[in-house]
């Protein structure tokens, strides 16, 4: 499955509030999923919630709304350390 179009949703904050703005498709002028995107992506800039749960930087804004690591690097020494942790428990 294809990701989003990079180019689509972009954010645009300042200090205080956060924005999030799309394009509507080209042709059609739809913009239903793109709209449910940009929303997600706002609910979790709300919550603080857009950056990497390993490294702490801000998410790229391509990637996926539900996407929690930055890059494959940080998914994967986020997953070695799980793993570590749990042998050590036991």
């Amino acid at each position: 499955m294809p990701g989003p179009d990079p180019d689509a949703v972009w954010i645009g904050s300042d200090e205080r509030t956060h924005r999030v703005f799309y394009e509507a498709y080209l042709w059609t002028g739809n913009d239903g999923n793109r709209k449910k995107r940009a929303m997600a992506m706002l609910r979790r800039l709300a919550r603080h919630d857009w950056k990497c749960r390993w490294c702490g930087e801000p998410l790229p804004e391509w990637r996926r709304v539900d996407v929690r690591y930055c890059r494959e690097r940080c998914r994967k020494r986020a997953a070695r350390w799980r793993r570590n942790e749990q042998v050590r428990q036991e």
